[in-house]
Order: structure tokens, then sequence, then C-alpha cells
């Protein structure tokens, strides 16, 4: 039984071995559907073999396909089950999955959190392994805390439930909890964990549990998320009791308030759940201190009282009922309008206390419950409004207006519709909500004096119109306290600014006061006549005022567009405009900025001026005007490119509709007619194409200014050629064929700058890991990343389109694959195929030839599979051949080099490789002789080897330096090719192979195959028979046995044959019933037992009887 259990567990790992080589060349759902059989296997089958294939599985955790990924997050979720010890490695992979873009990824990973997180900490309590191991497990489970933590606030309403669960799996882990078998508490949690601290995880829990509550009353919560956070807010409070009481209010608060977002279909089943929890709540042994709370809110639900009394069970209904019976409990009081007063307590939501009558002490009455509800029903009511607006202005009306209430007060928009009046019934009952155990009030009455509190022994009716209207002039009241403190502010204030207003006053009248008149003089009699000077009779106007009037004047040009179209002015204005933007202040260049930008389209050529302006002051072919400070234009070329960079990042950023239809054309315009495009501008284009922002138009105006600004195409080549390395598909696509474009076109400078960043990326190849910056998300989350085939793909996608014009390059990249990895080797020899192909004319393999002189180590199988390419459909040139026949002497010995070039080499130089030829692959060698024999190219006209000859040469290759299987299985692809070895071919073969010195190994086996497939071919073997009795074929044993074998197949031709034999050859021959009818005729002695081998004259065994040959038969005679 345990060999077939071995050999079952053999079975399995080798179809698991093939599952995981087809998922890595498979793709979609046959990916998706081979990665769940292999974990099926691992998980249930082969867990001991889960280390070994661990890190192939965790590896498509970057796949594309979203089946695949939710996959390896089921096989994590797996591992951390069956065998935790390998949580430090799989954690990591979990939080990227709960990172990923795809939705559906991140509901799966959040799910397997859960179960993880409660794994994780079990071995993080129960295991030996190292303590740095277990510290970074529990870093990695902090940051996944804390990023499903921020989860609950999703915009998927998915991803938000999926985190609900997960935060109700925290709560219950992370507080203490009564013991059980199997199960994780804080109680739980060793004292040797010294990263660990239990008081942090107590406060966190506490943290994530408010943070539920606050949920679960959120104003604009969907239907879903409300039932799913009710479900988990009622399990947390059966495990953890501590929670009943806060949880149960929740639940109440729901019930009075739902959210207003939700539909009357929505409602309806909210409230249905809601009772089916309370339901379950009421059957729950720890709830029942609660349970008159629950009870009341079953009774607002809709149950009846028979009905709760089915819910709660017997054992705790009588031991309730015995303790209100002894007044265990003497703070309840027993609700008189309740057939089963008994059996529950009051409402804990009473906010009132009620006295009792002399008469009937035995009576209780109770307050009502104040609802939103109800205070919405007195509100509906014009009576109690105007009975509560009256008492309020008799009793809370100030004699004056205070000063706040005319700057803070605002008409109310809808004032009488009902959703201010529920507005107002929900502000109402959160106050009285917030109110702690208010007493009893007066009832107002409208009249200017204050009503006495009304004594104890008066008896208050049992009305519920009557106390709530006492509810809400308590509320109504409590507001205008709060107002007090404010007003004695507002007066103090008021106060203050009069005074001041006194003290202006003053000072203004003591400035008005009339000046004493001058002392009268008498006048001369000759008097000069006194010049007028204009700085004497004026004063200078002030820096501000002369701002604001260079402002206003400006304002007023920008404003005249129409009358300046009009009168024939516009140029005039426009170069006006421009001046002054270029010359004055910063206010003026943002004033004429902003007029620009409100109508960019049609005033894009005056922004192009201005740029053509402050650029003719950068360069000093204008001056600014002596009047201007020259602090304002100390650095020109800052106000350019200032100006350029605001005009691209305006047009870029705002979303007005006049903008947003025209930004195509303005960046456009403004990149491509700007006299200089500076650094800063070039930097913005890459940003928005890092950003995603308008990737293609960016990319687009890179490829224009580096096709249309030449001069400066090596700075703007840069900042193209980087994003062939995009995370974004779309993106790198374009950029390379820009590139390309670019390349083909542009000057040396820009094919440098093309080709140092091709060899940049091409050097990553032979890193052991990818760099951080094209790592994408695993190196921003602290993962160490690791290279995948869609990362070698974006290093070689420029080296790949180049490297075949470019001799430095082609050698680079054999350096480069001499050095990589198995993978990155891999992928070179895929990425280097289509452009092979693509250039495999002669025209362009100079590259390829320099790469040949300039071999690198280890780039030998590069170099093969290229030389495949380029003779795949035409014959190699004699240049190729000779540096190919130099290589392979002096450097590669691997013949397989030799087969793209082999119809270039001479006759002598193919005999000798076929030894090693034929002992490849079966595949190979068929290629080697489809290769020699023209099959692969049917035009090619001379072939250096002959059919003929090529089978003579496989016939004499020694058995000693090969072994004899190989050169069967050779000649036999000859022989299965009938179109070239025809009848003639093979007469040629047969006369040639009988002239050699030595019988060949294989002749008589050739012989009967030439004969199966050409019985014409009779006489000429006859002839062959005749030969090889004057060599005495009986001394080689191989040879005799397929001779005797030949005269049986050529009976009655050969009987003349068989009678030249000698005596003792022809008593061997005897013994074959065939042969022995013709030799007859003939005595000869007694053939010796088949024990004693026949010894010939000279001394040689003739082997073993002809009825066992050693020969297998040919084909069509077994």
């Amino acid at each position: 039984m345990s060999k077939f259990n071995q050999n079952a567990k053999l079975t399995a790992q080798n179809q698991l071995i093939q599952w995981i080589n087809d998922a890595g060349m498979s793709d979609g759902k046959k990916k998706t559907d081979l990665l769940r059989k292999i974990i099926e296997v691992l998980v249930h089958q082969l867990p001991e073999m889960i280390p070994v294939y661990m890190e192939n599985i965790l590896s498509y955790i970057n796949d594309k396909n979203t089946e695949v990924k939710k996959q390896v997050v089921t096989f994590i979720e797996e591992v951390s089950k069956i065998q935790p010890e390998h949580l430090p490695t799989i954690v990591g992979k979990l939080r990227i999955s709960i990172i990923d873009t795809v939705i559906a990824v991140q509901k799966r990973a959040i799910q397997a959190a859960s179960i993880v997180y409660r794994n994780s900490l079990m071995w993080l309590c129960e295991s030996d392994a190292p303590y740095t191991d277990k510290e970074h497990v529990w870093e990695q489970l902090s940051a996944l805390k804390l990023l499903v933590l921020n989860m609950i606030d999703s915009d998927n309403e998915g991803i938000r439930t999926h985190s609900i669960k997960f935060l109700e799996e925290v709560v219950l882990l992370q507080t203490a909890g009564e013991p059980a078998e199997g199960e994780f508490s804080l109680d739980s949690l060793p004292d040797s964990l010294t990263f660990i601290k239990r008081r942090a995880l107590e406060q966190e829990s506490e943290h994530i549990f408010t943070l539920l509550l606050k949920f679960h009353n959120s104003q604009h919560i969907s239907s879903v998320n409300l039932m799913a956070c009710m479900t988990t807010l009622c399990l947390i409070s059966k495990f953890r009791p501590k929670y009943m009481p806060r949880v149960v209010q929740a639940l109440g608060d729901l019930h009075t308030t739902l959210p207003p977002t939700l539909s009357q279909s929505q409602v309806n089943s909210v409230r249905k759940h809601l009772k089916m929890l309370l339901v379950n709540l009421i059957k729950h042994p720890s709830s029942n201190d609660m349970l008159p709370q629950l009870t009341q809110l079953l009774i607002d639900i809709g149950m009846t009282q028979q009905e709760i009394n089915k819910a709660v069970p017997k054992e705790r209904r009588n031991k309730r009922l015995g303790e209100i019976k002894t007044a265990d409990i003497p703070t309840k009081r027993i609700r008189i309008d309740s057939p089963q007063s008994n059996s529950q307590g009051s409402d804990s939501n009473s906010r009132s206390e009620f006295n009792y009558d002399d008469d009937s002490q035995t009576s209780l009455s109770k307050q009502p419950t104040v609802t939103e509800d109800t205070l919405f029903e007195g509100l509906d009511n014009a009576d109690n409004v105007v009975k509560l607006v009256t008492a309020t202005l008799l009793n809370n009306l100030p004699s004056e207006m205070p000063s706040s209430f005319v700057t803070l007060y605002k008409p109310i928009p809808n004032a009488g519709s009902k959703v201010q009046k529920r507005s107002l019934a929900k502000m109402i009952h959160s106050l009285i909500k917030d109110e702690s155990a208010p007493a009893p009030a007066p009832v107002p009455v409208p009249v200017p004096a204050p009503v006495p509190p009304v004594p104890e022994t008066i008896k208050i009716p049992l009305l519920r119109d009557d106390e709530e209207k006492i509810t809400l002039k308590q509320a109504v009241a409590k507001l205008q306290q709060s107002t007090n403190a404010d007003r004695e502010a507002e007066k103090i204030m008021e106060e203050t600014r009069q005074d001041f207003l006194k003290e202006e006053e003053r000072k203004n009248k003591e400035k008005e006061k009339a000046i004493p008149p001058q002392t009268p003089t008498v006048p001369k009699l000759k008097q000069k006549v006194k010049l007028l000077k204009l700085q004497e009779i004026t004063r200078p106007i002030p820096k501000e005022i002369k701002e604001r009037l260079i402002l206003q004047a400006v304002t007023r040009i920008l404003n005249a567009e129409k009358e300046a179209a009009i009168g024939g002015a516009s140029t005039i204005r426009g170069k006006l405009i421009t001046i002054f933007a270029s010359s004055y202040t910063p206010e003026i260049r943002d004033l004429v900025l902003n007029y620009i930008l409100e109508d960019p389209s049609s005033r894009i050529d005056l922004a192009l001026s201005w740029l053509y302006e402050e650029y003719a002051f950068m360069q000093g072919f204008s001056r600014h005007p002596v009047t201007l400070q020259p602090k304002m234009h100390e650095k020109h070329d800052q106000n350019y490119n200032q100006l350029l960079c605001a005009l691209i990042t305006q047009v870029c950023e705002r979303v007005e509709p006049v903008v947003e239809g025209a930004k195509d054309m303005l960046l456009r315009k403004i990149y491509l007619e700007a006299p200089l495009v500076t650094e800063e501008s070039v930097d913005y284009l890459k940003h928005l194409v890092a950003e995603n922002t308008v990737p293609v138009l960016a990319l687009e105006i890179l490829e224009e200014l580096c096709l249309y600004r030449a001069p400066w195409a090596h700075k703007y080549a840069a900042a193209l050629v980087c994003n062939v390395m995009s995370q974004n598909e779309e993106i790198r696509d374009q950029a390379l064929n820009a590139t390309l474009k670019i390349y083909a076109s542009s000057t040396e400078a820009v094919k440098k700058v093309v080709e140092k960043h091709a060899r940049l990326y091409l050097g990553f190849i032979a890193m052991p890991n990818p760099p951080s910056e094209f790592a994408g998300d695993q190196a921003r989350h602290g993962v160490r990343p690791t290279w995948t085939d869609d990362l070698y793909k974006m290093c070689l996608n420029l080296a790949m389109a180049l490297f075949m014009d470019n001799e430095e390059l082609m050698i680079e990249v054999g350096r480069v694959y001499g050095g990589a990895a198995a993978e990155g080797k891999r992928a070179v020899l895929r990425a280097a195929e289509a452009p092979a192909r693509a250039a495999a004319a002669a025209a362009r393999r100079r590259a390829f030839l320099a790469l040949l002189d300039d071999c690198p180590r280890g780039a030998d199988t590069l170099l093969t599979r290229l030389l495949h390419i380029f003779t795949e459909k035409c014959p190699p040139t004699q240049e190729l051949v000779s540096r190919v026949r130099a290589l392979y002497a002096t450097r590669v010995s691997d013949v397989r080099f030799l087969i793209p070039v082999l119809n270039g080499l001479s006759k002598k130089e193919i005999i000798a490789a076929l030894p090693k030829l034929i002992k490849l692959n079966p595949m190979v060698v068929k290629e080697v002789f489809n290769k020699l024999l023209g099959l692969q190219n049917p035009n090619e006209e001379v072939l250096p080897v002959s059919p003929a000859e090529l089978l003579i040469a496989l016939h004499l290759i020694d058995p000693g330096v090969v072994d004899l299987k190989y050169i069967i299985k050779a000649t036999a692809l000859c022989f299965a090719e009938k179109q070239v070895f025809t009848q003639e071919v093979l007469a040629i073969v047969l006369q040639q192979l009988i002239e050699e010195p030595e019988i060949p190994v294989l002749l008589m086996r050739t012989v009967l195959q030439a004969l199966t497939l050409h019985p014409t071919l009779q006489p000429l073997v006859l002839n062959i028979l005749q030969l090889l009795i004057e060599k005495e074929v009986w001394n080689n044993k191989v040879a005799w046995e397929g001779w005797v074998k030949c005269c049986e197949r050529t009976l009655p031709g050969s009987a003349a044959v068989l009678l030249a034999l000698p005596a003792q050859p022809a008593a061997l021959a005897a013994q074959v019933p065939a042969l022995r009818a013709v030799l007859q005729e003939q005595q000869y002695p007694p053939v010796p037992p088949p024990g004693n081998p026949l010894v010939n004259p000279l001394g040689n065994p003739l082997g073993n009887p002809l009825g066992n040959p050693l020969e297998p038969l040919p084909p069509g005679m077994e």
C-alpha cells in the first residue's frame, strides 16, 4: 500500500510540474484553470512540495488576468492555514493584492486578510520562529490593517462591505474574551513578544469599534453597507458582551433616524433586518441586562408582547419575572399600560419622572418616548407652533436687536415646507437626546411674567401632546440661554467701537479749526514776473495712486477690443498691451494674463506676441524705458520662463468649457510657435505623461518639437525617450514609435541620446533585480522588486528596435546576454526574433558581422539563433560563412553553430562534421539533411554535397567513433526522402560502396532496403553479391548474414551466385531451407553442430547460424 501511495505521489508531482510549465506559456482562462489545479494538488495532495513551488505561484501576483491574481490570493490564504511558517514570505504579497488596481482582486484580498490576520496572530503566539521573522510579519500585518482601515471610505460599495467584515475580525481578536478551544483573543497574547503592546491593541480595537459605530450612524450610508455594519456590531456584542449597551443604543438610534438616502424598499429591508438582529440578540444569554431596551425596540418596530415572550428563552423569562417580584432591581419601574407588565422593565429612553397621587399610589405613569416623528407631527400643527413662538417672543425676545443678528441672519429659503419641518424636528430631537435626565419644567403660559414651578404635590396629567410641548419649550429655552455669553461679548465690542468713533470725530474737529490770517505787508513798488514752474504748483502723485491709475488705463485698453477692431487699431492695441505687460508691474502682468485666459482661443495671438516681447527683452533686442525700476527686470529669462509656464499650466489645469475644448490646439500652438521652449516647460510635458493627464497629446508635442526644432531636438528627445519605460502600455508603445521615427530622420546628436538610453535600459537586464523606479507598486510599498516578463520587455523594446542597425548596440546586446540570468536570456531571444527577421536582408547584416568579429563570452546561443534567422530564406554569403568558420575553429565548439551555414561549407568540412551532427536531436538531424539536400530552399541551384555523396559518407563513418544506432537512424531519414533518393541515386551509392576496400558495416542492410524499394535493382544486386564472394564476404559476420538474406530474396536469380560459393560457405548457406534445394546438386562436407562454429581456412569464426541473425530485417520484411 505504501508503494502505491509513493507511486501516486510521484505521478501527481510529475503532473504538477507539467501544469506549472503549461501555465507559464498559457494565458486567459486556461492559465486560471491550470493554476487552480496546481493549488488544489499542492494544498490537498502534496503539501510538502509547497516550499518548492511557492515562488512559482506567487510570481503570478502581478499577472494581467484578474482571475489568476485571485487564485494567488486563495493560495496565500490556504498556506496561512496549513503552513503558517511561510507567513514572512506570503504576507507581503497579500499587501500587494490589497492595493491592486482591480476592484475584484481587492475584494478577494480583503476577504482573505481576515483569515490570514487570525492565523498570523496564532502563529506569532505559538511558533518558535526567529524573532526577526515575527517582527517582520507583525510590521506587514500592521501596514495591511491600516490599508484596509482606510478603505472603509472607498467609493466602491463592495470594498466597504469587505472592510467592515475585516474590522469585525480585528475587534474580536484584539479584545479580551472567554477562552475557547482553537480561538484567539487578547488573553492568548504572550509577554515575550515585546514588539506587540497589549494596551495599544486594546486602544486600537476600541477606536475601530467607535469608527464602526460612526459609520453605522452615517446619514449617507448605503443599504448594503448599513445591513453589513448592523450584522457586524451584533456579532461583536455577542462575543464581547461589554459592547452590548453601545450596540443596542446604536440600533435604537438607527430605528428612530434612518438615513434619508434610502428608498422605501430599502427602508423595509433595513427594518426587517433590524428586527431579525434584535430577536437574535434577545435570545443571547449576554443580553439579559439589556432586555428592557431590546423589548421596547421590538415593540416600536411592530412586534407584539406575545411574540417577544416567545423569542425570549423560558428560563431567562422566568428568572426575569422572579427578579421583578422580589424587587431585586428597584431602579426599574413597571409599565402600567402593558398587559405583560410583570415580565419587563421600563423603557431606557424615558426622560422624566412621574409623581403619584396620594389616592392611587399603585398606579404608575410613564412619559412617552420622544422621537423625530412625534416632533414632526407637533411642528405640523399650526396651533402648537403659534403657542411655541408666542411664548418664546414674550419670555426671551430682547428689547433691542443685536448687531450680530443683522450680519448673521439669513432668510430660510424653504420655510414652511416638509423638508424644513423635518430638519427642524431633527435638530430639536438631537438637543433633547443630549440632555442628561432633565427635570420637569412648567407649562409655559403666554403672559409676560414667568410662571412659578409646579409643586410636587400636583399631579401631572398623562397627556402626550402636553409633554411634547414641555420638551419643545425646554429645547428652545436651552438654545436661548446658550447665546447669553455671545450677547455679552458683542455688547463689549459695540461699546469699544463707539468710543473709537468718538475719538476719531474729536481729532477731525481739531484739524478743521480756522487758521489765523497772515499779517498784511506793504507791497513793493516794483515786482518781477514770476515764471510758472510745474514742480512748484503741483505735487507728485503717490505710488499707490499711480499703480491704480495704470491698472485702470490698461483695463480700459483691454476692454476696448471691439472698438479697436472697428477703428482699425487692433495691431497698435496689441503692441501697447504687450509693452505694458512686459515692462510694468506684476499686477499688470496678472491682469493681462487673466484677460488672455478668459478666451484663450481668440487671444492666443496676443499671448504669443507677449512671449516674443519678453524674448526680445531677454536676448537684449529691446530695452526697457528709463522710467522703470531696473530691479524689476534684472532676470529677463525668468520673466519669459514664468510667462511661458503660466500659459501652459493655466491652459492644462482650467476646466472651463471654453478652455477644455481648445486645449489641444492651444498647447500645440504655444509649444510650436513660442520663440524658445525652456527646460521647465519640457519638464511639464513629462509631468503630463507621468500623471496620465493628457499623455497622448504630450507625446505628440514632444515628437513635433524634435522634428520641427532640430537644433534643440537632442534636449526634447531625452524627455520623449524616457517614456518607453512607462508602466502604461499605450504610452510605452506611442513613445517607442515616436522615438524610432525621430531616430530615423534626426541628427547624430539625437541618435546618440536615443542610443544612450537604449544601452542604459538594456544594461538593467544583467542586474539581479530591476531598478526600483521601474518596479511600480512593489517598490512603492516596500516590497523587493523582482523581474517579470513585462519588465524585461520594457527594458528591451528600444534596444531591440535599434540593434540591427547599430554595431555598438549589437555588441552590447551580446555582452548583456552573456551576463544575464536564464530568464533574461530567454527574454532577449524572444525579443530579438522579430527585428532579426525584419532585418534578414543582406544589406542590414553589417551590425551582425561586427558581432561575429567581436563575439562576447556567453553569447553563443544568441549568435546561433540569429544565424538561423538570417539563413532561413536565403543562402549565407561567403563573408558570413568564413567568419562563422573562423569562430567555430577558435571559440565556439558546438557543432550546432555550423548548421545555418552548412550549404556554404565545403564538402570536406561537411563530411568531417557529419559524425557530430547525426548525434543531435532527430528533429535537428532532419533539419540538417533538409538543408543539405536543398529541401528548405528548392531554388538553390548549387549544393555542396549531392544525395549520393551524403549517403556514402554516412556508410563510411567509423562505428567506433559514432554509435551504430545513430548511423542507422540517419540512413533511415535518407531513405524516407523517396523523391531525392531515387533508384538512380541508390544505384550510384551501391556501386561506389562495393568498390570500397573494406565492406561497410551497413552495406547489406542498404542493399536489402534498396531492393525492397526498387525491385528492378535485382541485376545490380546480383552483381554486388558476386563481387562480395570475391571479397570473401563470409569472413565478415554481419555482411555474410545480409548476403545470405539477399540471396534468399533474389531466388531463383541468385542460384548461379550460390553455386559459385566455395564448399564451406556453401554448406553454411545450405542450412537455409530456401537455399538448400539449389545447393543439393553439389556434395559438401557435413556441417559441424551448431555449438561448434565453423572456422574458415584462415582460422576466423564464421559467426552464428543464419537462423538467428543479429542484423534486423529491413522495413516491410518483418
